[in-house]
C-alpha cells in the first residue's frame, strides 16, 4: 500500500497505489475517506487477482497535495489528476469505480474522455446536476458553519487550529472543494459512452434510487444498468460490501475492459 505519486497537469501530487495484474481499475474514494478505505473495505483483495486495481487519493485527501483555494477544484483538474495517475502507471483505457464523491468525479470522467473503459457509480445518479437543491441546501449549511473555521486555518490563528485538528486540517479543503462542486457541469446519458453500472441503497440520503425510478425509462436503451440493493444506508453502500461487491465485480467482467 505504499504510495507512489503522479503530477497532474497543474503540478499537484497525487498519491496512489496499484496491486494485481490485469486490465487497469481506478478506484475513487468518498469525500473524508482515502485510498486506504478500499483496501481496509476488503474491495482490492476481492479485485487483484483479476485487474491492476489503482487506488487513488483525491487532491486535498491521504497522501496527495492538499491546496485550498477554490480554484483548484474544478472538474476539469480533479478529472486531470486521474488521467495523470493512468498516465504514469502507463496505462491508455481503464475502468472507474467510485463511491459517493469518487462517483461524481467517475461521471465527469467518462463524460469528458473515452480513456474510461466502464464506470461503476455506488451511491450517487449517473447522470444529471452535480449539485441538486438537496445538496445545495447542504452546501450552504456547511458553509455557514465551517467556513470561519477554515478561514482561521488558512490564517493560521489559534482557534483555527484547535478546531480543525480533530480533522486533521480537511476543513479548508472541504469547504473549497464544496464551493468549487457547484460549478461543475451536469452531465447527460448522451455524454457517458462507456458501459455503466450505477449500485444504490433505498435508504441512502442521496436518493439515488429515487432518481433510478424518475429515470427507467431514460435507462432504457442505453448502456447504463441500476442495481438497487435493499435496506442500505449511504455508509452502506459502500461498507456492506458482501452485498454491493458482486454486483461490481459481475458488472466490470461484461465489458471490454482492455487497453492498459
Amino acid at each position: 500500500m505504499a504510495a507512489q505519486f503522479a503530477l497532474s497537469a497543474d503540478g499537484t501530487r497525487i498519491a496512489y497505489d496499484a496491486t494485481g495484474r490485469g486490465p487497469a481499475l481506478m478506484l475513487l474514494h468518498g469525500m473524508g475517506k482515502t485510498r486506504r478505505d478500499w483496501h481496509k473495505a476488503g474491495y482490492v483483495d476481492r479485485l487483484k487477482d483479476a485487474y491492476t486495481v489503482i487506488a487513488v487519493d483525491m487532491r486535498g485527501t491521504g497522501d496527495s497535495d492538499m491546496p485550498t483555494e477554490v480554484s483548484d477544484y474544478a472538474a476539469d483538474k480533479v478529472c486531470a489528476d486521474v488521467t495523470a495517475v493512468a498516465d504514469a502507471c502507463g496505462v491508455e483505457r481503464f475502468g472507474v469505480c467510485g463511491y459517493s464523491f469518487g462517483g461524481t468525479v467517475g461521471r465527469q470522467l467518462a463524460a469528458s474522455t473515452d480513456r474510461v473503459a466502464a464506470l461503476a457509480v455506488i451511491g450517487v445518479p449517473l447522470w444529471g446536476p452535480t449539485v441538486d437543491e438537496v445538496f445545495d441546501r447542504f452546501i450552504t449549511d456547511f458553509l455557514a458553519k465551517w467556513q470561519p473555521v477554515a478561514d482561521a486555518h488558512t490564517t493560521g490563528s489559534a482557534a483555527g487550529q484547535t478546531k480543525t485538528s480533530a480533522i486533521k486540517g480537511r476543513m479548508a479543503v472541504w469547504v473549497a472543494c464544496f464551493q468549487a462542486m457547484r460549478g461543475w457541469p451536469a452531465t447527460r446519458a448522451a455524454d457517458i459512452l462507456c458501459p455503466s453500472l450505477l449500485v444504490c441503497g433505498t435508504k441512502s440520503h442521496t436518493r439515488a434510487a429515487d432518481w433510478a425510478q424518475a429515470n427507467k425509462e431514460a435507462l432504457d436503451g442505453t448502456c447504463a444498468r441500476v442495481e438497487v440493493v435493499e435496506g442500505l444506508s449511504h455508509l452502506q453502500e459502500f461498507s456492506a460490501i458482501d452485498r454491493v461487491f458482486p454486483v461490481v465485480r459481475e458488472f466490470l467482467e461484461r465489458p471490454d475492459m482492455e487497453g492498459g
